[in-house]
C-alpha cells in the first residue's frame, strides 16, 4: 500500500512539474511575442525587404546602363524579381512568427524578456526601433560600397586561385 501511495505521489509530482514547465514556456512565449510586437519585427521586416528591393533595383539599373538594355538584362531583372518575391514570401512574418517567438523564448529568460521589452517601450527604445531600418539601409550601402571598392582585388585573387588550382592538377591524358 505504501509503495502504491509513493508511486502515486511520484506520478503527481512528475505531472505537476510538467504542467509548471509548460506554464513557464507559455509565459516566455507570450513575453517573447510581446517583445517582437513592441520592436515591430513585422513592420521592420517589410521595410527591410522594400529597402533591399530598392537596392537590387538600383543594381539592375546599373547593370542595364553598363550593358545596355538587352533581352538578357530584361530577363535577368525578371528572374531577380521572382527571386525577391520568393524570398519575401518565405521570410514573411506570417511564416516566421512562430519560429521567432520560439527562438526568443528559448534564448531569453522571463526576466530578460521583461527587461528588454521595458527598454523598447521607453522613448530611447522607440527611437532605436524607428531608426533601425535607416541604420540597416545605410549599413547595406556601406557594405555595397566597400564590396565595389575591393571587387577588383577579389577578382584578381580568384583568378590567381583558379590558376594555382589549374597548375596543381595533373594534365589530362591525350586521347587519339
Amino acid at each position: 500500500m505504501k509503495r502504491a501511495v509513493s508511486i502515486f505521489v511520484g506520478i503527481l509530482v512528475f505531472i505537476a512539474a510538467g504542467l509548471l514547465a509548460s506554464a513557464q514556456d507559455q509565459t516566455r512565449r507570450a513575453l517573447a511575442e510581446e517583445l517582437l510586437n513592441v520592436v515591430q519585427v513585422k513592420e521592420n521586416t517589410e521595410k527591410t525587404f522594400a529597402m533591399i528591393k530598392q537596392l537590387v533595383d538600383a543594381q539592375i539599373e546599373k547593370m542595364k546602363n553598363a550593358a545596355g538594355p538587352t533581352a538578357k538584362t530584361a530577363e535577368a531583372a525578371a528572374r531577380i524579381d521572382k527571386i525577391m518575391d520568393l524570398v519575401k514570401q518565405e521570410f514573411s512574418w506570417d511564416k516566421m512568427k512562430n519560429e521567432y517567438v520560439a527562438l526568443y523564448a528559448e534564448t531569453f529568460t522571463e526576466a530578460e524578456l521583461k527587461d528588454i521589452t521595458a527598454f523598447y517601450k521607453t522613448p530611447s527604445g522607440q527611437a532605436f526601433i524607428k531608426k533601425q531600418p535607416e541604420l540597416m539601409k545605410r549599413s547595406m550601402e556601406l557594405s555595397q560600397k566597400r564590396m565595389s571598392d575591393i571587387m577588383p582585388k577579389l577578382q584578381a585573387m580568384i583568378k590567381e586561385l583558379e590558376e594555382s588550382i589549374r597548375s596543381a592538377m595533373p594534365p589530362e591524358p591525350q586521347t587519339k
